[in-house]
């Protein structure tokens, strides 16, 4: 065994992660409103909405790669900024570690959208987005070649390598726009574009600007198609960072469960999504989705790999929950004579 080499191999995959290596992706993306676009704060049906998201992939291959993310966002103003308009503002972090030296990414962010409503179902919104984060990873737990002493491996004896620093520090900026509307024949549609890592922040662990956060470039949008039974939401996700791409296309079937009144604004039906999504070139995503009272959302979904990596993972990928709930901050139904409430 040469000297160095599990160094060379460690550096040499480090060196390609800072460099080439994707930002965090969902196969949720609708589920993950502020990481695809700073101008989603403040849009939803209500008037706050908390939203976390788990993804653990390739676990099939080792240490398994981990991402978490939280968001919080609400309109303010309504109705202080003129008909319809709405300042929207949120924050949302998270964490993306990878294999054994928890290589990764830690972020929180702030959004601030701004809203134009035309009519009751039309809006264009423009977002911004400035965060502060952390690239690092743990060396504590890595094998180097010169801990063998020729006979087995001691954790005592020096590595003898120059390893970098185990964390890097980085300003973050971003913007988006959003648009959405209703056709005469009751067809709802959503469609909007972001850009991230404006600035390109240097995130490397050797100290040097080599390194950089590429820009990512994002087009998302979806259509709400309404049939006797069921609502048909196709949906697709188009992301560009530098050579890597990623498109994601799928939709969900969507049926209400209960009665919502029709005379009031008092509205607590649930609602069961069944679906798919084809990640092009990599997976499969298989996606089931509940809703309770139109106010919490949970999701499930998980990737069926199809990639060339099928054989290595027998097709296993990744496992992804959600959590939703978009709450209101005050009881907005009528209430009718003798105290009744509808």
């Amino acid at each position: 065994m040469q000297h160095g080499l599990f160094a060379v191999v460690f550096m040499g995959t480090l060196g390609t992660l800072d460099t080439k290596a994707q930002d965090v992706h969902f196969g949720q993306f609708f589920n993950a409103p502020l990481v695809i676009n700073p101008a989603n704060a403040g849009d939803m049906d209500g008037d706050q909405r908390f939203a976390i998201i788990h993804r653990e992939q390739w676990r099939s291959l080792g240490s398994p790669f981990r991402t978490d993310a939280f968001s919080y966002d609400t309109p303010l103003l309504e109705g202080k900024l003129g008909k319809g308009r709405y300042l929207g503002v949120g924050v949302n972090a998270f964490s993306d570690r990878a294999g054994a030296a928890r290589f990764g990414d830690t972020q929180a962010n702030l959004s601030v959208s701004y809203a134009i409503r035309s009519g009751e179902a039309s809006l264009l919104a423009f977002g911004l987005q400035g965060g502060y984060g952390q690239r690092s990873a743990q060396f504590d737990g890595l094998r180097w070649d010169s801990q063998y002493n020729g006979a087995w491996y001691d954790p005592d004896l020096p590595t003898n390598e120059a390893v970098p620093n185990s964390s890097s520090r980085f300003v973050d900026f971003g913007a988006g726009v959003l648009v959405k509307g209703e056709l005469k024949s009751g067809l709802r549609w959503k469609g909007g574009a972001s850009a991230f890592h404006l600035n390109e922040p240097t995130v490397s662990l050797f100290g040097g600007a080599e390194d950089q956060l590429m820009r990512r470039f994002v087009a998302h949008g979806e259509l709400r198609i309404e049939g006797k039974r069921w609502i048909w939401l196709p949906k697709f996700f188009v992301a560009q960072q530098g050579t890597s791409r990623e498109i994601n296309v799928g939709g969900l079937l969507h049926r209400r469960i209960g009665v919502d009144s029709r005379y009031t604004t008092d509205k607590n039906s649930s609602a069961i999504y069944l679906g798919a999504f084809y990640r092009v070139g990599d997976a499969i995503v298989p996606t089931l989705q509940f809703e309770w009272e139109r106010r919490f959302v949970g999701a499930i979904s998980y990737d069926v790999n199809i990639s060339k990596l099928r054989a290595q993972t027998m097709y296993r990928g990744a496992m992804e929950v959600s959590l939703q709930y978009i709450g209101v901050f005050r009881d907005k139904r009528m209430r009718l004579p003798k105290g009744g409430v509808r």
